[in-house]
């Protein structure tokens, strides 16, 4: 069961229903553009004396690229998987289950320029919360009480991560050595959220943590939310 829903999310993302020659293409293209770019600012960097702009321009095509690589690779080996289109989550490991929001790649390929930013945070935030009803419902009857979830976001905010059932902490030093690095990533995914630049601010990022028997207790909350974010999208005839 979880196999079959996890490969009807799947279906529901354009990447994952093209081809496998229109991934090829499409990672082709992906290669060219990059290459493009960086002989640019290479080209730039020596006629301007400019030597430190080659190393901003590869830290920030790798930043950029990662999870265009990274997410189908993951997923193709099954070490990643969607349980929506816009969460993610790891194989359990020691106990934990580590979630992710949508990354870069997947917002490049949900989101067009016939929605706001209103609407698209609204999207996002229910998507949150129906890939962690199907999380929740993948390890109901599992006899592990102790299974711990967490995530790291800036889309929920703590008193919405409280009503869910998760407590909140700030990134430790690691993580937020992590999300300074990232910090291309996020402006881009935020800009596409918000449906225009935005600079996102770090220290309003937290890390989210629920046990799931916590989770199973809120089931009930996280349905209704959920549901009244559906019907909201639905009324306004959304369109991503």
């Amino acid at each position: 069961m979880a196999i079959i829903l996890k490969e009807k999310i799947r279906l529901t993302h354009k990447y994952y229903l093209k081809s496998k020659k229109e991934k090829r293409k499409f990672h082709f293209q992906l290669a060219s553009y990059t290459l493009l770019f960086l002989i640019l600012i290479f080209s730039i960097s020596y006629y301007y004396g400019l030597y430190f702009l080659p190393f901003i321009s590869i830290w920030l095509t790798l930043m950029i690229l990662a999870p265009f690589i990274d997410v189908p690779t993951l997923v193709k080996k099954e070490k990643i998987n969607y349980y929506s289109q816009l969460l993610l989550a790891e194989n359990q490991k020691n106990n934990s289950i580590t979630i992710h929001g949508g990354t870069l790649f997947d917002y490049y390929f949900i989101f067009d320029n016939r929605s706001n930013g209103p609407e698209r945070k609204k999207f996002i935030l229910q998507q949150y919360l129906e890939g962690l009803l199907n999380l929740i419902k993948e390890h109901e009857k599992t006899s592990d009480k102790n299974l711990n979830i967490k995530g790291t976001t800036y889309i929920i905010n703590e008193n919405t991560g409280k009503k869910l059932g998760f407590k909140s902490n700030k990134p430790d030093f690691v993580q937020m050595i992590i999300l300074i690095l990232n910090y291309p990533n996020l402006l881009l995914t935020k800009s596409i959220a918000n449906n225009k630049l935005s600079f996102p601010n770090l220290t309003n990022i937290r890390t989210y943590e629920a046990s799931l028997d916590e989770l199973k207790l809120n089931k009930g909350k996280i349905e209704n939310i959920n549901n009244r974010l559906k019907s909201t999208i639905a009324n306004n005839g959304y369109r991503k």
